[in-house]
């Protein structure tokens, strides 16, 4: 009987490992298939972002392999550009001269700045992913995959189960000193040279009023992109006096 029981526990515990696997694969092959993800080497999204109440505004993303990724967006008259070349960030605000991002910044940035996404070859990139049951997303069940990243942080990936793409994230962001858990909806899949791209991203901070809107217009990948996109903004040209 011990030996049964001993049989059946590491049964599971195979299964489980393999369970996780096989949603992975599922969920690689529902975006396109890893030839085609790895594929690519740039992309653009353009489109409009909408935070709280104000009006949308023009919003744009430029990324590279090598966590080298470029955001710029105008929000309530305001205008914004975020940048990392996977290594360093910086910050304009207003087109005043460049600021160099902080930490958490830094850490919110590079978190989106991988083109492949957590789970695409998560064992080499020291990432480990663990399925936790399903819950409802959206009134669909999805699974709920919990990703713990070489740098220790943890976010959960919901991967729709029927159609095994990616419908929700959640995680934790920092601003500041202080740290808040953050989630995401995915929506209005579309192909882009044989990829499928959400054109919609809903997101809010739990227990804030915070909430963002992306609607992406147009997605472009691999286009020419040097990568002095990615480095540290000159200082603005001084205003020549009359």
């Amino acid at each position: 009987m011990k030996r049964i029981a001993l049989f059946l526990i590491m049964f599971t515990v195979s299964s489980a490992a393999q369970t996780v696997d096989e949603v992975i694969a599922k969920a690689i092959a529902a975006r396109g298939g890893i030839d085609r993800l790895k594929a690519i080497q740039t992309q653009r999204l353009t489109g409009s972002i909408t935070i709280g109440d104000h009006e949308p505004g023009p919003f744009m993303v430029e990324m590279k392999r090598g966590g080298k990724m470029r955001q710029e967006m105008t929000v309530g008259g305001q205008n914004a550009v975020r940048i990392t070349d996977g290594v360093g960030g910086w910050k304009i605000e207003n087109n005043n001269d460049a600021a160099q991002l902080d930490a958490g910044e830094l850490k919110n940035m590079a978190g989106g700045a991988d083109i492949d996404g957590p789970l695409v070859d998560y064992k080499a990139k020291g990432n480990q992913v663990e399925l936790e049951g399903k819950e409802k997303v959206d009134g669909n069940d999805a699974y709920k995959l919990k990703i713990t990243q070489k740098d220790g942080q943890i976010r959960h990936d919901y991967i729709d189960a029927g159609s095994y793409l990616e419908v929700k994230w959640q995680g934790e962001i920092e601003a500041g000193d202080k740290k808040f858990v953050a989630e995401s909806f995915f929506k209005d899949y579309r192909p882009v040279d044989g990829v499928m791209y959400h054109h919609l991203i809903e997101s809010d901070t739990i227990g804030t009023p915070y909430k963002q809107k992306l609607v992406f217009d147009k997605i472009e990948v691999n286009i020419p992109l040097d990568d002095s996109v990615f480095w540290k903004p000159l200082p603005s040209a001084p205003t020549p006096q009359k």
